[in-house]
C-alpha cells in the first residue's frame, strides 16, 4: 500500500485537475441540452445529424437515438461519442508516467533498489491508475447528477452509473494494454507518442466503422470500444454484465503479460 500511496500521491494534483475538467465538462453538457431545448434548436441539430458520414457522425451523431430525450443526449454527447477521446488522453498520460518516464530520467534502478519486487511496484502503479480512472469519472457523475437533479430531469441515476462503471472497466482494460506496451519504450516522448496513437487510433477506427458491413463491421464488434454499451444501458436500461466481464477479464490478462515483461526487462543505468 506504501508504493500505491507514493504514486498516487505524485499524480494527485494532475488527477484533482482532470476530475475539475471532467466534473465541469459533465455541467456543462447536461446544461447545453437544456439551453438547446428552450431555443427550439434541437430538433434542427437532429436533422442535420441524418445527413453526417463516418467518424463525423460518431463524433456529433446520437447513435440513432433521438436527442429530444434527457437519455438520448446523455447517451450521445455526455457518456458516450466524443467524450471517450478525452478519457483516452488522459488514460495515455496517465500510463506513460508509470514506467516509461522513470526509464526516460534513469531513476529505475534507484526505484527498484528499494525493498520491493517488481511486480509489487507495477501492481501498485496499475492500482493508481485504477484509483484515478475512478475519481474522474466520479466527477463527471457528481457533474451530470447535480445538473440533472438541478434542472429537473426524471433521469435514472443508477443508468448513468452504470455507465461509468463500464467506463471504468473500458479504460481499464485500455489501460493495460498500453501498459504491456510501454514496456517497451525508454523515451518518453516516444512512448507518449505511441501510448497516444494506439488510444486514440482504436477509438477513431471504432466511430469509423460505425456503420460498416462485412469484414469492417467484424472487426468494429471485437474493437475494446464496441464494449462500452451507452446507448443499451441509457436508452433500454440493458446491463451488459457480459460486455463487462471481457473488459475486466482482458486488462487482468494485459497487466499478468505487463507484469511478466516487465520481470524480465532490462533497466538501463
Amino acid at each position: 500500500m506504501t508504493l500505491f500511496r507514493q504514486h498516487a500521491k505524485s499524480e494527485a494534483a494532475s488527477t484533482l485537475t482532470w476530475a475539475i475538467v471532467f466534473g465541469l465538462l459533465g455541467v456543462f453538457t447536461v446544461y447545453m441540452f437544456e439551453m438547446m431545448r428552450s431555443s427550439g434548436s434541437l430538433a434542427e441539430l437532429e436533422k442535420t445529424l441524418e445527413n453526417a458520414q463516418g467518424v463525423l457522425k460518431a463524433l456529433v451523431g446520437n447513435g440513432g437515438q433521438s436527442l429530444l430525450s434527457a437519455e438520448g443526449w446523455l447517451a450521445g454527447y455526455v457518456l458516450g461519442g466524443w467524450s471517450s477521446l478525452v478519457y483516452v488522453v488522459f488514460t495515455a498520460m496517465f500510463v506513460v508516467g508509470m514506467i516509461t518516464r522513470e526509464m526516460d530520467r534513469r531513476t529505475m534502478e534507484f526505484v527498484l533498489s528499494l525493498p520491493v519486487s517488481r511486480t509489487q511496484l507495477l501492481l501498485s502503479r496499475w492500482l493508481a491508475l485504477a484509483g484515478s480512472l475512478a475519481t474522474v469519472l466520479l466527477a463527471q457523475f457528481i457533474g451530470v447528477w447535480a445538473t440533472v437533479g438541478a434542472l429537473g430531469y426524471d433521469v435514472s441515476l443508477g443508468r448513468i452509473a452504470l455507465t461509468q462503471f463500464n467506463s471504468l472497466l473500458l479504460y481499464l482494460f485500455l489501460g493495460s494494454l498500453m501498459l504491456l506496451v510501454s514496456l517497451f519504450f525508454d523515451d518518453y516522448g516516444a512512448g507518449t507518442g505511441v501510448m497516444l496513437g494506439i488510444g486514440l487510433g482504436l477509438d477513431l477506427l471504432h466511430m469509423a466503422t460505425g456503420e460498416s458491413t462485412g469484414v469492417m463491421k467484424s472487426l468494429h464488434d471485437v474493437l475494446p470500444f464496441s464494449f462500452l454499451n451507452v446507448q443499451a444501458i441509457m436508452i433500454k436500461g440493458t446491463v451488459p454484465w457480459g460486455d463487462m466481464a471481457i473488459l475486466a477479464v482482458g486488462a487482468g490478462l494485459f497487466l499478468a503479460l505487463s507484469i511478466w515483461v516487465f520481470q524480465r526487462k532490462q533497466i538501463t543505468v
